[in-house]
């Protein structure tokens, strides 16, 4: 039986620290890979480094205004030059491989989405390596992935892979900034082990994502039975080394797996920083009733999101929902705290009478 794997490598693991791709370090990630498939799995590769690749080849602008387009254009230079690199050192097993470039907008729409599922199984089942990585040429805030941990997350779940692997500088989780002397490395974590009070190191140089959108990573996927390793990359094998548990740290899926696609699918797809906050009453009638969330039970909201989002809701300051919102943040200013019979005199077309619908709602308790 093939064993579907995702791994994750960030900047910093296929390209150099000052900029350009680094044919050693995708060589020696290949080979791994290559062994992987040799026993069996069939690895999906989500690949951080395109911006970094092409920054020595774009001029860096002096207004902080220009640079979303600086990167968007380290980045149109830099995805063609990394999948070359990949692509010759696949050439040495004679493995094909295939570029996906993702925004955030296709995982979100259901018919997207769906068609991203159909080409990985297509790819996998002609034993080709889909490389994925997030369209940054093309994303801005309202669309963006984010990080690639957030990608590798939503990949994951559309690929129906057992694992997620994500490979970073430090060797998986560890109590404190594992560059202290005394750091002490989590060997594994069970699924209902609580590690907020970690303390969290910061990001690299390069990557925009640290230990804390890896432990966002971990929280979304655990609860659907993934399990999810965290290692470095600086070692040989990198990922072997990880599937035999020498080194890293292992967060355990949860036992019993999410049964309902569609409730997979909303875990994986919310946006982290994107949520309201309800009452007490709309919290009690969410847990307890099984409703939909109405506009008048929210009392504040924080972020950017588009109607069809899937945000968090958030009740003293305790996540108890994700949910796909049927409004826009400006809609969702004007209406919340109102009745559901006010909002066709407020809006000039009103969509829903609610907020989230029930159909569209994850409580965080059924994930356990």
């Amino acid at each position: 039986m093939k064993h579907r794997i995702v791994v994750k490598v960030g900047s910093l693991a296929v390209t150099d620290e000052l900029g350009g791709v680094s044919a050693q370090k995708i060589k020696a990630l290949i080979s791994d890979l290559h062994e992987l498939k040799i026993h069996g799995y069939l690895p999906i590769l989500i690949s951080s480094g395109a911006i970094n690749t092409g920054r020595k080849l774009i001029t860096k602008p002096d207004e902080k205004r220009m640079m979303i387009s600086y990167q968007q254009s380290c980045a149109a230079v830099g995805q063609p030059l990394l999948m070359k690199s990949y692509i010759d050192a696949l050439s040495e097993y004679n493995w094909p491989c295939a570029q996906i470039l993702v925004t955030h907008e296709d995982f979100k729409e259901r018919k997207r989405f769906l068609n991203i599922r159909n080409t990985i199984n297509r790819l996998l089942d002609d034993g080709i390596l889909p490389i994925v990585n997030e369209n940054d040429t093309v994303s801005f805030e309202e669309i963006t992935v984010g990080d690639n941990d957030q990608l590798a997350v939503m990949m994951t779940e559309a690929s129906d892979a057992e694992k997620l692997i994500l490979l970073s500088e430090a060797d998986g989780l560890f109590d404190k900034n594992p560059k202290e002397a005394d750091a002490k490395r989590f060997e594994e974590v069970e699924f209902n082990d609580n590690f907020s009070g970690v303390k969290i190191a910061t990001k690299t140089s390069v990557g925009r994502g640290g230990m804390d959108t890896k432990l966002k990573a971990v929280r979304k996927l655990t609860p659907l039975g993934v399990d999810v390793i965290l290692g470095t990359f600086l070692k040989e094998k990198a990922v072997s080394r990880l599937l035999i548990h020498k080194g890293g740290t292992t967060f355990k899926g949860n036992p019993t797996k999410q049964k309902s696609r569609r409730k997979s699918w909303l875990s994986t797809v919310v946006k982290n920083d994107s949520y309201v906050v309800v009452d007490e009453g709309a919290a009690k009638a969410l847990l307890e009733k099984d409703t939909s969330l109405l506009p008048v039970g929210i009392k504040k909201l924080s972020g950017k999101f588009k109607r069809g989002d899937v945000i968090q809701i958030r009740h003293k300051s305790k996540i108890i929902a994700v949910g796909m919102i049927e409004y826009d943040t400006k809609e969702m200013e004007l209406i919340k705290g109102r009745k559901s019979d006010e909002l066709n005199s407020i809006l000039d077309f009103a969509h829903s009478k609610v907020a989230i619908h029930k159909d569209n709602l994850l409580l965080k308790k059924d994930e356990l």
